[in-house]
């Protein structure tokens, strides 16, 4: 009895001392208020006049930082995404050429698993248009990158198992957290990550961009090449040209290859419906996208399926080897566009019947839009060898 009577004696200094207490705490708070996240922007190089700004492509919940780059160039080049730990996306796009595989028809995944179409080239992403994959089953960049982490021929990792890897890296989280304000990792921040990386990778360091800019000038080669890419052809009307048929194309006149490869990255030209980016395989069964002819040196072998090892040979396919009467030939071609009746320049064959010297051209023109440039930059190249 004593002692609760000694405690009720007591309460009311107990309770005056924790007032105390809880009022002095409240007196000290924090110098300001917490902070939040905040990644360092990432700055683009100076581009062409003629390249459209890069900001119009980068989307509003992926921005572009420091960090996010970092992390994706990690993750591009990191074998931890495969089953194997052998694989990395950088395994089937080398930088030294042109982030293609290195000369291969098709390419080999985990366990040797042949892939079903030809690497693709991975530059100037932002302005990429149609779809991704030779296919375009990929509406978007994100769903391009989901893709060959869990597919079997690739990397053959399931996602989840991907995420409770990196998530059980020493370094992972805290470069997640570095980049997105988090150190739990997910698949959907794993693939922003790769994506800003993706969308770094730019080339417009050409011969052909150094002449544009007044630069450089083309050689004598190189600017038949260019008048015979951007140009349309003239069909010889008169009977008593002999040197060559009625109706073909007179020699020197053009071949209309700008509008399935316009500038500034030779790829469909924007007033081509979404629908004609895609040509068909000539099989009738899918579509195929249309690649940039930039770098082209660097990612032979050429097509869907590698089935050209070299620009000549690409060159004679689309001068005689295609059936201008297939309804697989898009009717941008030149084969099926200059023999449909009634075209303002119609000719009397889908063949160009190139010389050897328009031939020759063609290909020096082509080489002027290779930048060598992209092989090295050492932005793009792998951060676990330096």
């Amino acid at each position: 009895m004593n002692c609760m009577l000694s405690f009720l004696k007591q309460k009311p200094m107990v309770l005056l001392l924790g007032c105390m207490v809880f009022i002095a705490s409240g007196c000290h708070k924090p110098d300001s208020k917490p902070s939040t996240f905040s990644a360092t922007p990432y700055s683009y190089p100076a581009l062409p006049d003629y390249v459209p700004p890069v900001q119009m492509y980068i989307p509003a919940d992926n921005p572009e930082t420091v960090e996010g780059v970092a992390l994706g160039r990690d993750l591009f080049y990191d074998s931890i995404l495969s089953s194997d730990y052998h694989h990395a996306c950088a395994s089937c796009h080398h930088q030294d050429f042109a982030f293609t595989d290195r000369g291969k028809p098709l390419s080999f995944g985990v366990n040797d698993s042949i892939g079903t179409f030809n690497s693709m080239a991975l530059f100037n992403i932002p302005w990429e248009r149609g779809g991704f994959f030779w296919n375009a089953r990929a509406p978007i960049l994100d769903s391009q990158i989901v893709g060959p982490v869990p597919n079997t021929k690739e990397m053959n990792l399931p996602w989840s198992s991907a995420v409770a890897r990196l998530q059980a890296s020493p370094m992972y989280p805290g470069l997640f957290n570095k980049a997105f304000g988090t150190t739990t990792i997910t698949k959907e921040l794993t693939v922003k990550a790769i994506a800003q990386f993706l969308r770094t990778i730019i080339s417009y360091n050409s011969k052909f961009d150094s002449v544009e800019q007044g630069l450089a000038t083309f050689t004598p080669t190189e600017h038949l090449g260019f008048e015979l890419f951007f140009t349309d052809p003239v069909a010889n009307t008169d009977p008593s040209n002999k040197t060559v048929g009625l109706n073909q194309r007179l020699p020197g006149t053009g071949l209309d290859c700008f509008h399935c490869h316009a500038t500034a990255d030779f790829v469909p030209e924007l007033i081509i419906p979404n629908n004609e980016v895609l040509m068909n395989d000539g099989l009738g069964t899918i579509n195929l996208k249309v690649p940039s002819l930039r770098n082209n040196k660097f990612s032979a072998p050429y097509m869907s399926d590698g089935s050209f090892a070299t620009l000549d040979s690409v060159i004679d396919h689309y001068d005689h080897g295609i059936d201008p009467t297939s309804p697989y030939v898009s009717s941008f071609m030149y084969a099926k566009k200059y023999t449909i009746p009634g075209t303002q320049t119609q000719l009397a064959t889908g063949n160009m019947n190139l010389s050897p010297t328009e031939k020759a051209a063609l290909i020096a023109f082509l080489n002027t839009l290779n930048d060598y440039s992209l092989l090295t930059n050492p932005a793009y190249s792998n951060p676990f060898l330096h």
